[in-house]
């Protein structure tokens, strides 16, 4: 008799659920009292079937799981010693199982404290820094200042826009693009600040427009020191100081420049993400091995009265930056205390933030362009 396609198709699968049952037999029967006991092809598979509970185990025993990264550390001495450097041989297979599971809790063990000790070292660091006199006098008077945004409702997220007092046109785009518009979703829980400093020549038509502008829309922080592009430093850090001072309990800090578009959306995901991993931490565009512009003619020029090493230290673009919000405390004691560079990322993601243990994490999400809308 011929099967037809359908037929075949049915044999096929019927064979292999028979097989998947039969395998399933195998490796667990049930005895008497009605517990599950799991069947093992060879010792190999038993030995590494055990060590994945003692994996397990060692979680609750030590409480690694409310630990930073302490599951990676276990998983880690699991594969050391069961798949690297502890290969089953005829003598560990007729010697039993003991002491291979001890060479994988001893293992966890000295790999954590390696961590712990790290940690200390660097809080220890970190304390040492913080106990440095302040040698930055970064103290500043609000033209305009909405300070009780944050009081009525904690923020989960505040977004911070440094922005130049003649760029009217931008922080109307941001308003009314996806920034602004997460904002005003009251679900979101979000506020959208824009920082600007003092029009230059003393421009009283200028002022008396973002005076108004202040007014309408509340969102404006405006400093007492003049708006050019060499007092960038002053502006970052006096978001900074903004942050840490009026919204201190939001959960993190978003910075964009005023002429990028942003998600604000996957932004939160990836910060949330890092959270879970990571306690204070900077997620940007990181630039590694970058040299100083010694040309007096360049924009970015730096002397080296101001920075002497010919190449920048590791650092994040400053276009946009995201951190948890008690790594802007950190951020901002450390710039009080370290020989200011007028160049505001380099000197905050790349020189304060090793200072006060803040790890710098590049993510493909906070690459960004600068548009001309």
């Amino acid at each position: 008799m011929r099967m037809g396609p359908s037929q075949i198709r049915l044999f096929i699968l019927t064979v292999l659920l028979v097989s998947i049952i039969a395998n399933l037999c195998l490796l667990f029967r049930t005895q008497g009292d009605g517990t599950v006991v799991v069947s093992f092809r060879d010792e190999e598979e038993k030995i590494r079937w055990e060590a994945k509970q003692m994996v397990l185990r060692l979680v609750d025993k030590y409480d690694l799981s409310s630990r930073e990264t302490a599951k990676a550390l276990v998983f880690d001495s699991l594969m050391t010693c069961v798949f690297d450097k502890f290969q089953i041989d005829s003598s560990k297979k007729t010697s039993g199982n003991f002491s291979l599971l001890d060479q994988l809790e001893t293992a966890t063990l000295q790999k954590w404290t390696k961590k712990l000790e790290s940690d200390i070292a660097v809080k220890n660091s970190v304390i040492d820094f913080l106990s440095q006199p302040i040698v930055n006098n970064f103290s500043f008077t609000y033209v305009n200042n909405p300070k009780n945004v944050c009081s009525t409702d904690v923020p989960e997220v505040l977004l911070v826009v440094p922005s130049a007092p003649e760029n009217f046109e931008n922080r109307v785009k941001v308003r009314r693009s996806g920034r602004g518009v997460y904002t005003m979703n009251v679900n979101n829980r979000a506020r959208l600040l824009f920082f600007v400093g003092k029009p230059a020549n003393n421009n009283r038509t200028l002022q008396s427009k973002v005076n108004d502008e202040a007014y309408v829309y509340g969102d404006i922080v405006q400093m007492d020191f003049v708006d050019v592009y060499r007092n960038i430093l002053l502006k970052a850090v006096s978001m900074l100081k903004w942050a840490a001072t009026y919204c201190p309990k939001a959960t993190y800090v978003i910075r964009t420049d005023d002429d990028v578009k942003v998600d604000v959306q996957q932004l939160l995901k990836v910060l949330k993400r890092k959270s879970e991993q990571y306690e204070n931490f900077i997620l940007g565009d990181k630039k590694v091995s970058w040299e100083v512009v010694r040309s007096n003619t360049s924009k970015y020029f730096v002397s080296q009265q101001e920075y002497l090493p010919s190449t920048l230290p590791p650092f994040a673009l400053g276009g946009l930056l995201g951190y948890p919000s008690s790594t802007v405390s950190l951020l901002y004691q450390a710039a009080l205390r370290l020989k200011p560079l007028w160049l505001d990322d380099v000197f905050i993601t790349g020189m304060c933030a090793p200072k006060v243990g803040v790890l710098l994490l590049d993510d493909p999400d906070f690459v960004f362009t600068h548009h001309d809308w």
